[in-house]
């Protein structure tokens, strides 16, 4: 069994996955309960956390302002391939921090040199930079079988 065998396997292939995607569905919840998910284009760092970009007076700038909890999931073109995490959000306002991921987010927004994702076609809003630091992680790599643990790998945060 993969994961018997060696444990830092499901991690790196995870990892590995998640920087080489672009796009995930980020749900929150409004204040009033209502579910929302939308696609976000994003960054991420060695210890699984995202970052990416919101205007704000969008409702997902509201909903992650009202409630701290989150849930992000990638999956790849092929299908075979799922992410899952939960954590908790956090506004970035270090440029220390958030710079370098900046750069990273640039390049999947304006890829050569135009503008691509959503957030760049909306109003001019003052833009607000979030982090997902994880709370937990499930990697599915559905290509080692079916209906055994070589499926769904959960993953200990950093």
């Amino acid at each position: 069994m993969l994961s018997a065998m060696n444990p830092t396997i499901p991690k790196e292939e995870a990892h590995t996955f998640l920087t080489s995607n672009d796009i995930g569905a980020l749900a929150t919840t409004s204040s009033d309960g209502m579910p929302h998910v939308r696609l976000v284009y994003y960054a991420a760092d060695a210890d699984f956390s995202i970052y990416f970009l919101s205007l704000a007076n969008t409702r997902k700038a509201d909903d992650i302002q009202n409630g701290s909890k989150a849930a992000f999931v990638v999956t790849g073109n092929d299908r075979h391939h799922t992410l899952q995490i939960e954590g908790i959000f956090e506004e970035m306002t270090d440029t220390a921090i958030f710079g370098p991921m900046i750069s990273s987010l640039t390049a999947h927004l304006f890829p050569k040199g135009e503008s691509s994702a959503p957030i760049t076609h909306l109003d001019t809003a003052k833009p607000v930079f979030f982090k997902i630091s994880p709370t937990w992680i499930r990697w599915g790599d559905f290509t080692h079988g079916a209906k055994n643990s070589e499926v769904l790998h959960t993953i200990n945060p950093s």
